[in-house]
């Protein structure tokens, strides 16, 4: 477990911590909680190496004060949880009187803890730090100190498994939703910690000649793990569930830019968005969820725009749509009105006179980007020859 404690689970933590850094500045009460929830976990999984620990030596004198200082981030942090969990899920209005109260309350716990390490405690210059507490805890000092500890500890992590858990539902389904359910088993696995340690403390007190005391066992070391990686998944996938969206807007934009591309050519009358290569616009941050909406509306107002023209021109519309001929449904339909849309835009100067494929039924957003993707998809794969090759590509498909 010596890699995990002591590197990758306080790498893990401080990238969280800077990855949420912004959002903690500029976001919401909620966001702010989560954010020193996250650093004081960082600075308490920082004190367990033994590099730290001796720098802490150097620079205070104390052997052990790195103990002190992880159970007073985790004080820390165990506030902050539970704030967290009551600006996100708390129901009624926030009253100052219990806000204060809490942070009272986690306050005079922390300044139990420093007075009873600073003057109650035995401490051995010659010993690791953590035996400070575990080599002694028989007496009354340690206890006390071990029982504010896993006491506030305790609550925390059943406090906020419990809103967790009762609140999942009150969220979407998807990345969202089982990112609340991990962060309910990481408080759920926190508790279950609190109360394996209790248990495992009284028993070693019970035998004090026992061989190896006060040394961590596997079980202590291995739930704090499995309850932060759950807090770090949960923590992690809501903002993911954002990347994955981004990403698909970007790859449905990538894809009908040729197709608006030559339809912004072609029909200047159409109001279209700024001009921008498909390179470039891979580069574009934010939600791109409205670019694609708009982006989808801008090709069927100039689709629009050329059945008029095929109309003034006299074309004759035929009589099935694309889609009757073609029992398999929506590809050929899409094909056709891609074919169409070709030999107009790449066709010969009396092109427009081909018939165009007939109006589709309303649709709604959702339904009018995903048949234009597929029009777009369809539109990229005819051949660059003018009309005559996509008449010729068509033939040799029906044969």
């Amino acid at each position: 477990m010596y890699s995990i404690y002591h590197f990758t689970l306080p790498a893990l933590m401080w990238a969280m911590v800077l990855w949420r850094a912004p959002s903690a500045l500029g976001g919401t009460r909620a966001s702010r909680f989560l954010w020193g929830f996250l650093a004081a976990i960082a600075v308490a999984l920082t004190t367990r190496p033994p590099e730290v620990d001796l720098l802490i030596r150097g620079l205070t004198g104390s052997p052990d004060l790195s103990v002190l200082v992880k159970h007073l981030a985790g004080l820390a942090s165990n506030y902050c949880a539970v704030e967290y969990v009551i600006a996100v899920h708390g129901r009624g209005p926030r009253r100052a009187a219990a806000v204060w109260l809490r942070l009272a309350f986690v306050a005079a716990a922390a300044l139990a803890l420093t007075v009873l390490f600073v003057f109650f405690f035995e401490h051995d210059p010659g010993a690791p730090p953590t035996r400070v507490t575990d080599a002694h805890l028989g007496d009354p000092a340690v206890r006390l100190y071990e029982s504010i500890v896993y006491v506030y500890l305790g609550i925390a992590t059943a406090l906020s498994a419990k809103l967790f858990w009762s609140n999942r539902r009150s969220v979407p389904a998807g990345l969202l939703r089982a990112g609340v359910v991990c962060l309910a088993g990481g408080g759920a696995m926190g508790f279950v910690y609190t109360m394996y340690r209790v248990v495992f403390l009284a028993h070693q007190e019970s035998r004090p000649d026992v061989p190896g005391r006060g040394t961590p066992d596997a079980v202590s070391e291995i739930l704090p793990v499995i309850s932060l990686l759950l807090i770090l998944v949960g923590v992690g996938l809501p903002p993911l569930r954002t990347l994955v969206r981004y990403v698909g807007d970007q790859y449905a934009l990538w894809r009908l830019h040729p197709l608006w591309s030559d339809l912004l050519h072609a029909v200047p009358s159409v109001a279209f968005g700024p001009r921008m290569g498909r390179t470039r616009d891979l580069f574009v941050t934010g939600d791109r969820t409205l670019d694609v909406a708009h982006r989808a509306f801008e090709i069927r107002d100039a689709c629009l725009v050329l059945r008029d023209r095929s109309a003034a021109t006299g074309a004759q519309q035929p009589a099935e749509a694309p889609g009757d001929a073609h029992p398999g449904g929506g590809v050929p339909t899409a094909r056709a009105e891609a074919e169409w849309l070709f030999s107009v835009l790449h066709g010969e100067p009396d092109a427009c006179q081909a018939p165009a494929p007939p109006p589709a039924h309303s649709r709604t957003p959702a339904e009018e980007v995903a048949w234009l993707l597929k029009v777009a998809s369809a539109y990229g794969q005819l051949p660059r020859g003018g009309a005559e090759a996509v008449r010729r590509a068509a033939g040799q498909e029906v044969r």
